[in-house]
């Protein structure tokens, strides 16, 4: 239904929701889930770092810098039979860096019922990651990422914003948070954020990544996030 037929709005449609009576008290009426945002993350970060196919580090991501008009030290260099060159970001892996990674992954022995057998998927050869479900990136993005980059990572701008990145999510993510700590976080993500647009590119930055500032201010509203994310309803 149109909001206002008389006067025209960019916005047409009103969700039916608006209409509960209640409606208007509901201090969290759209509820993001922690589960997806996690595990769209840790692809994001993954995937870019491995450089697989779902990277956001690529040609058409390399020319939208041009277009932009930021980090000229990153655009993309045409050689004279008219192919591209993208020069090495902060975050480019190595060959080497990326088969020292994957090992550390494929070797890693787990407490029972801790994950699933994560090493099942991985590739050294290729240096791919496989068949990972979400609380795997749960696991790999909150306890071991930041462990296992630690001595492949090509510089220590990018492995301190993974390591931010992770501490905030297992603060997110505990069962007992402490509301003292709230605005804490919530300083410590937006600056995190702003550090990552200093080294990653626009490309990096999904609506999912986005969605992190807003998570404090839903543990202020509406409590632990085990009370609304998709765990007991996919496991």
């Amino acid at each position: 239904m149109c909001i206002n037929d008389s006067v025209a709005t960019k916005w047409k449609k009103k969700s039916i929701f608006f209409d509960l009576s209640y409606w208007q008290y509901n201090t969290l009426p759209h509820n993001l889930d922690v589960m997806h945002i996690e595990k769209n993350i840790f692809d994001n970060f993954i995937s870019t770092l491995l450089d697989l196919e779902k990277s956001k580090d690529n040609l058409q991501a390399r020319q939208d810098l041009i277009q932009i008009g930021v980090k000229p030290e990153l655009h993309p260099h045409v050689l004279s039979d008219g192919s591209y060159v993208l020069p090495p970001a902060l975050f480019t892996m190595s060959k080497k860096d990326k088969m020292m990674f994957c090992e550390v992954l494929k070797n890693m022995k787990l407490p029972k019922g801790y994950s699933s057998n994560i090493s099942k998927g991985v590739n050294i050869k290729e240096c791919k990651i496989m068949g990972l479900k979400s609380h795997d990136c749960y696991v790999l993005i909150e306890d071991i990422m930041p462990i296992a980059l630690r001595s492949c990572t090509p510089s220590n701008e990018v492995l301190t914003i993974i390591v931010e990145i992770s501490h905030f999510l297992k603060f997110i993510c505990a069962k007992v948070i402490n509301p003292i700590d709230l605005d804490k976080k919530q300083k410590e993500i937006a600056l995190t954020l702003c550090n990552m647009e200093k080294y990653f590119l626009p490309s990096f930055f999904t609506i999912m990544v986005h969605l992190l500032i807003h998570l404090v201010e839903e543990v202020r509203l509406d409590g632990p996030v085990h009370y609304r994310w998709m765990y007991p309803f996919e496991r």
